[in-house]
């Protein structure tokens, strides 16, 4: 955990206050700076004890800047010491901090030549073997959860790496120099994790639209032309998803249209990461984008065709894309029940009266598909609009009850029956979409 300490200027309190008031609040923030520094202090001490009390070697008070920097680059966290030394990496990164702007030059030319060192355990070739066989295997597989989890976040306990600490380090160092050092770092960096971490940090220091153009810029340039980083760890194999958090972050919509290059992948799956951007930055403005995957042909997963649905069919009423998008889905064979399920599932997401009638008219406007399935299903939907137009009452749950459990097995389940419709097989391998709601018998 990085201690939080006021390494600002302290405010001149020989000068002349306006009021009693003003000088009572300028001593009241003297008093709250002190109280931190003596905080600070007190827990370098505590550290220090503890360190002495596990055999580790105190800190001299006088270590310089890169005499830290250069203990942190050869730290090596083992599973015999590991927590003796994630204390001593704390202490140091605290200590960095104790030493304010002096130490800021130091971390920033770190930062400049692009290195970096992971506080992760290194076993042994017989720890490594150990697990290989029996509770080993539980480990790796959890530890490999962990890993995942790690590599889509910017919330740490604990630095990760010595980079992240030291762009801890900044933050809580404070000041135009250290902002400028995180700047630095955006216009550097190859890594899209450390794009994103900057951007959240500089915009906790300055405010939202802190570093905007840059960050922007930076995440532009990697998701356009991506830079191999060499031994990638899983912050660096989440690179996309970094970035496009950080155009998500200053709500970017410029990268709409490179990003629709970027929508369906090279084995005609979406990409989630892209699609999230288009559906919750992009917005209306992506929907022509989401329009081109859904009817370019090259998409045909179940769940794929469903999640583009969902995205582009929210715009149903407004916009002669999504509206044609619904016509289309509902009128065609090449769609099974699950993809004409989400696009009616969508139909009633209104709240202006306006919106839903449109709606109403396009779904009263449907031909009988000659699916009996299809027909009752777009039926019960279109009474649900209605009454939710008209402000009256209406039970979705026993309306589908009332058409029995054998009709939704046979609907939705798996074999022909539930894959009518379907492009490829892969359909049937892809259940994202069945019901929410489950009748009863």
């Amino acid at each position: 955990m990085i201690l939080t300490v006021g390494c600002g200027q302290a405010p001149e309190t020989g000068a002349p206050s306006g009021s009693s008031a003003s000088a009572e609040a300028l001593q009241k923030e003297i008093a709250s700076l002190k109280k931190k520094l003596a905080d600070a202090r007190s827990r370098i001490d505590s550290l220090r004890a503890q360190l002495n009390g596990a055999g580790a070697s105190a800190v001299d008070g006088g270590l310089s800047a890169e005499e830290i920097i250069d203990e942190l680059m050869n730290v090596k966290l083992t599973s015999k010491n590991r927590r003796a030394a994630e204390r001593r990496v704390q202490f140091l990164f605290e200590s960095l901090i104790q030493q304010g702007d002096a130490a800021v030059p130091h971390v920033r030319a770190f930062l400049n030549k692009m290195e970096d060192v992971e506080f992760t355990v290194q076993r042994s070739d017989e720890e490594e073997e150990g697990r290989g066989r029996g509770r080993g295997r539980g480990n790796d597989w959890a530890e490999r959860l962990r890993g995942r989890a790690r590599g889509s976040s910017l919330d740490f306990e604990k630095p990760p790496s010595l980079r992240i600490g030291l762009m801890d380090v900044l933050k809580e160092v404070d000041g135009s120099s250290a902002e400028a050092a995180l700047g630095e770092v955006l216009s550097k960096t190859a890594r899209g994790f450390e794009v994103a971490y900057v951007a959240k940090t500089i915009r906790s220091m300055i405010g939202p639209d802190a570093f905007r153009d840059e960050a922007v810029a930076a995440a532009h340039e990697l998701l356009s032309d991506p830079i191999e980083v060499p031994n990638p760890n899983n912050f660096d194999r989440n690179s996309q998803r970094y970035l496009f958090s950080v155009l998500e972050m200053y709500n970017d919509q410029t990268f709409i249209q490179s990003a629709q290059g970027l929508l369906v992948r090279e084995d005609g799956k979406i990409d989630g990461t892209v699609l999230d951007y288009l559906d919750d930055v992009g917005k209306e403005q992506a929907m022509d984008a989401i329009y081109q995957a859904f009817n370019g042909g090259q998409v045909t997963d179940r769940g794929d065709l469903s999640s583009l649905a969902r995205a582009g069919l929210k715009y149903t009423g407004s916009n002669p894309q999504a509206n044609q998008m619904f016509k289309d889905i509902m009128s065609s064979d090449e769609y099974d029940m699950r993809v004409k399920w989400s696009a009616l599932r969508e139909m009633d997401d209104a709240e202006d009266d306006t919106t839903l009638q449109v709606r109403l008219n396009l779904m009263q406007g449907l031909q009988a598909s000659g699916d009996d399935a299809t027909d009752k299903v777009v039926e019960m939907y279109t009474r649900q609009m209605e009454a939710k137009i008209s402000g009256e009452e209406f039970d979705m749950r026993k309306e589908m009850q009332s058409l029995g459990t054998d009709f939704w097995r046979n609907t939705f389940g798996r074999g022909e029956s539930g894959d009518r419709g379907s492009r490829g097989n892969n359909r049937g391998e892809d259940r994202r979409n069945q019901p929410t709601i489950v009748p009863a018998p």
